[in-house]
């Protein structure tokens, strides 16, 4: 992702909830319900930040510190954030020039706008997301109750943390991140920053485990205040109805998933056991039932005192003909560990619940350890549901615009490129 390198050449002179008419906007009924195509209502603000920055530029560091100190205590004592955005913004433009090098174009600067007013500021790659997102952070962590900067992976969340920690603690605030396999107290130091990088599962990850502690001292998310969500129609379209799944561990035997494997390692597919058209669950043919009958020693496998064992030889089967070592998991020493299916990275410390984590371990000949049960579950879409505030942006938002519409309730600000692209898109080629 990139940030703008050079001078800003151009321009230098709360959210809606309710379904409008007006000019810059796409007419309702087509692909693009709801998405602001005009940038003219930014005008007006940009030519005040601009203003305010000429201001900053003759200030020294010392005094911009000063500066930032004085919004933050005003943010604190309840002053709005709209009164306070064009200051702030002027503020954080000219502290990226001094710290990072950088001088925001005007169309980051517009981005970071949509981002505070609750829509989705579609961008293209290049465009330098990373640094618009800095204006909303900066603005909305004033007032002490923490941001989320939820990026897609892991490595974007470290990155960024670090690419611009040293612009925030310039601005007197502190910014950490998250990633999979830390602990309790630096994850409570992470969230306890006022600005925080990691991903949307983690945040999830953390709120369930959270809600299963005992002690308060372990907790480590606080109060949720206002999210700014990168990627948006990954995380929040592509990934939302996923659920993150706590597990816990149960009392099953080993000689029974060994013994369900070997029965599922028997059976083939469509004649013995059928998929349905998403290929995510199995049911049994009459032959595949009778197989499977005479080698449990069952007389009926759907008699109510045998669903818990009909549950596992699913499973069993799942794992045996849908999951594919190398793909959906890998063995290392001696462990079955999960692949993520979107970012093709090994899953920290995650399991399958439910018996599917035996059956696994099961067909791979490995020591079958304790199964799994879940303790707790969320959606990525009803998690990001729980932020009071949320922006977000994306290079791809308009052809998600009805799914942003219906679930999100988000509008759609299509920023146009600093310059005009001059990249010609052939057609696609497609090699084996």
């Amino acid at each position: 992702m990139k940030a703008s390198g050079e001078k800003k050449q151009g321009v230098s002179s709360g959210p809606v909830r309710h379904h409008r008419l007006r000019r810059g906007w796409i007419r309702p009924g087509t692909n693009a319900d709801r998405v602001e195509v005009s940038l003219s209502a930014y005008r007006d603000m940009l030519v005040r930040i601009d203003d305010l920055r000429r201001s900053f530029r003759k200030r020294s560091d010392q005094a911009l510190t000063a500066s930032s100190a004085d919004l933050r205590n005003s943010a604190c004592n309840g002053t709005d954030l709209d009164v306070l955005l064009p200051e702030c913004f002027a503020l954080a433009g000219e502290a990226c020039c001094r710290i990072l090098g950088l001088d925001p174009f005007d169309t980051q600067i517009i981005g970071g706008i949509v981002i505070h007013r609750e829509k989705i500021a579609e961008m293209r790659t290049g465009e330098g997301k990373t640094l618009t997102a800095v204006f909303p952070a900066y603005l909305n962590a004033l007032t002490g109750k923490g941001v989320h900067v939820l990026t897609f992976n892991d490595y974007l969340a470290r990155r960024d943390a670090g690419w611009m920690g040293p612009l925030y603690r310039f601005l007197g605030l502190t910014v950490g991140f998250v990633q999979e396999g830390m602990t309790v107290q630096d994850r409570q130091a992470a969230y306890g920053s006022d600005i925080t990088y990691l991903t949307a599962k983690e945040a999830g990850f953390d709120y369930l485990r959270d809600s299963l502690r005992t002690d308060p001292g372990d907790l480590v998310h606080r109060s949720f205040h206002f999210a700014i969500v990168d990627e948006a129609d990954s995380i929040l379209i592509d990934e939302a109805r996923i659920p993150l799944i706590i597990a816990g561990a149960t009392d099953d035997t080993a000689v029974e998933a060994e013994l369900l494997a070997e029965v599922a390692g028997r059976l083939h597919s469509d004649q013995d056991f059928e998929f349905d058209e998403n290929y995510r669950n199995v049911s049994l043919t009459e032959t595949g039932l009778k197989k499977a009958e005479h080698v449990l020693h069952c007389d009926n496998l759907y008699d109510a005192s045998n669903t818990e064992l009909l549950s596992r030889l699913h499973c069993a089967i799942h794992a045996e003909h849908l999951l594919k070592r190398g793909v959906d998991y890998i063995i290392r020493e001696g462990r079955v560990e999960l692949v993520d299916e979107f970012t093709g990275r090994v899953a920290d410390k995650r399991r399958w619940p439910d018996g599917l984590q035996a059956a696994i371990e099961a067909k791979e000949h490995l020591t079958v350890r304790t199964g799994g049960r879940i303790l707790n579950s969320i959606s990525i879409q009803h998690f990001i549901e729980m932020y009071p505030r949320l922006g977000a942006m994306t290079a791809t938002a308009l052809p998600a615009s009805s799914e942003f519409r219906r679930f999100y309730d988000l509008e759609i600000v299509s920023i146009p490129p600093h310059r005009a692209c001059i990249r010609q898109d052939l057609p696609d080629l497609i090699f084996r």
